[in-house]
């Protein structure tokens, strides 16, 4: 699977603005419902809360991939955040965090989370460039554009 194949436009913010962890989880899920992509905001802040207090999704490269499933997704949501100044995300690793994929699914496609949580981390591991480019991206097709580019660097 590559993220970019069902990664849009509109699921990129470029210019978030939180100061740490909760704050970005609210923004990011705060975004999805204001383009109507979720309707239980405070459900998914819950959870996704709940996932980081069983161990931090941060996985270096200055990344991180908060996740959850949700009974009324009918479809996977990938949604890329990325953070100029970064955001503090774990307290035992001290780097901040500049690029997050907020990954939302489908209780009943445990598989179809998994390959998207591996697909996530494949191209975080990829390389510190990687990161470099999607901050200082101008816009959000460059964005993807800019994942795209990585993802098939694997073909």
């Amino acid at each position: 699977m590559k993220l970019y194949t069902i990664l849009k436009t509109e699921l990129v913010k470029r210019d978030c603005f939180s100061s740490n962890k909760e704050e970005l989880l609210e923004e990011m899920v705060h975004h999805l419902k204001l383009i109507d992509r979720i309707s239980n905001d405070k459900l998914i802040i819950k959870k996704l809360i709940e996932r980081e207090e069983l161990g931090s999704t941060s996985i270096g490269n200055s990344s991180a991939v908060p996740h959850t499933k949700l009974k009324e997704l009918r479809e996977p949501v990938i949604f890329i955040a990325i953070s100029k100044k970064g955001i503090p995300y774990n307290e035992s690793d001290k780097k901040l965090v500049h690029f997050i994929i907020l990954i939302l699914s489908p209780v009943d496609s445990p598989i179809v989370h998994l390959q998207i949580l591996a697909a996530a981390a494949s191209l975080i591991k990829k390389s510190n460039k990687l990161i470099k480019e999607l901050v200082s991206s101008e816009t959000d097709e460059k964005v993807v554009d800019i994942i795209k580019k990585y993802e098939i660097l694997d073909d």
